[in-house]
């Protein structure tokens, strides 16, 4: 387990005084008690663990991780006036109030539930500094993200081992061309779910680099007087950087599931994949292709030929071009029935030339 995982808690609602704060139900925003509930298969996991906490959450963290992982488990304490950027705070309140972001649930999405998950590549910023188990990779996981698939110790090694060394693993939900950016207040008034911010893993250096720029789009938010979420700022990040990135496809509750193959939301996956193609983008092709087909032949999607064919067409030349051997894709894709002659004769040009 060459990687360090990172996490946090803080009791938003209290610090906040939000009038719901003592509701036991889950509407709006879920209590203290659910989010624990969920998160008990997550501290069972063995992996190396760094949480960023109130010191009053310490003892009920250790009791929900197993005594054996305590010395896999490190606590940051870190106030909210000490959070990254906290003298920006007045002003992402005044502007979260000023310019709402207007498909927004204002119960939940407060000013501070905001700041505070904004701070996800800041406390992995932090590790990767600090780097107190001394690992070469790093995670980003919500709490609540193995109640909806409780991925394996083995998967979960997998899937960061397999992370371009140069590139960020994250969730991607739908195509965002640059030219549908028109400008930051209008970007930042609606959440468009483009990309889910729930997980993101990597090597330190493009980690940082994501990081610093996460940062530097915070800043420029705030100083255009807008006050977006975590996953709005990576969306506007991931459009101008499409090189940083390793990416899959899903809904929100596929950040687990969908890593290693596409087993959910293919509805998503084969949009995503055409534009991918559409716009030239070689490695996402070649990567989502993987899942793609991994995903058919598993059985856990199911394409119609016309997809099939078009998925493996432009795996293999993507493939091709990335210098990758590709030659299961080109034995799986000579056996189709019916076969496509015409899409075969001009695969076989296309990679001999």
């Amino acid at each position: 387990m060459d990687y360090t995982v990172v996490t946090a808690w803080y009791d938003v609602r209290t610090k906040e005084n939000h009038p719901l704060k003592d509701k036991t139900t889950d509407d709006y925003f879920c209590t203290t008690n659910t989010y624990f509930e969920k998160a008990a298969v997550f501290f069972q996991k063995p992996f190396p663990m760094v949480i960023f906490t109130e010191p009053r959450f310490q003892e009920k963290i250790l009791a929900a991780r197993p005594a054996e992982l305590h010395d896999k488990t490190r606590f940051i304490f870190r106030d909210y006036d000490e959070l990254a950027f906290c003298s920006y705070l007045p002003k992402f309140e005044e502007n979260h109030h000023k310019n709402q972001v207007i498909n927004l649930d204002p119960q939940k999405f407060t000013p501070l539930y905001k700041f505070v998950v904004n701070q996800k590549t800041n406390f992995v910023k932090e590790v990767v500094e600090m780097n107190p188990f001394h690992t070469t990779s790093f995670a980003w996981m919500d709490l609540r993200l193995h109640a909806v698939y409780d991925m394996s110790l083995e998967e979960t090694t997998q899937v960061i081992a397999d992370i371009h060394p140069d590139r960020v693993k994250l969730m991607f939900m739908s195509d965002l061309p640059l030219w549908h950016i028109n400008g930051r207040h209008d970007f930042y008034s609606w959440t468009r779910g483009k990309v889910a911010a729930g997980f993101f893993a990597g090597r330190r250096e493009p980690l940082l680099r994501f990081a610093r720029l996460c940062q530097e789009e915070f800043r420029e938010a705030i100083r255009e007087e807008m006050a977006p979420s975590d996953e709005m700022i990576y969306s506007f990040v991931t459009a101008h950087h499409l090189d940083l990135f390793d990416p899959y496809v899903g809904e929100y509750c596929d950040c687990l599931r969908n890593q290693i193959k596409t087993r959910n939301s293919f509805h998503l996956a084969m949009p995503f994949f055409r534009a991918c193609v559409d716009r030239g983008n070689t490695f996402f092709v070649a990567r989502l292709a993987d899942q793609l087909r991994l995903g058919q032949l598993g059985n856990n999607i199911h394409m119609s030929q016309e997809d099939q064919h078009f998925v493996w067409f432009h795996g293999c030349i993507a493939h091709f071009r990335l210098g990758h051997d590709f030659s299961g894709y080109l034995e799986e894709y000579r056996g189709f029935t019916p076969p496509s002659e015409m899409n075969l004769e001009e695969l076989e040009k296309r990679i001999t030339v």
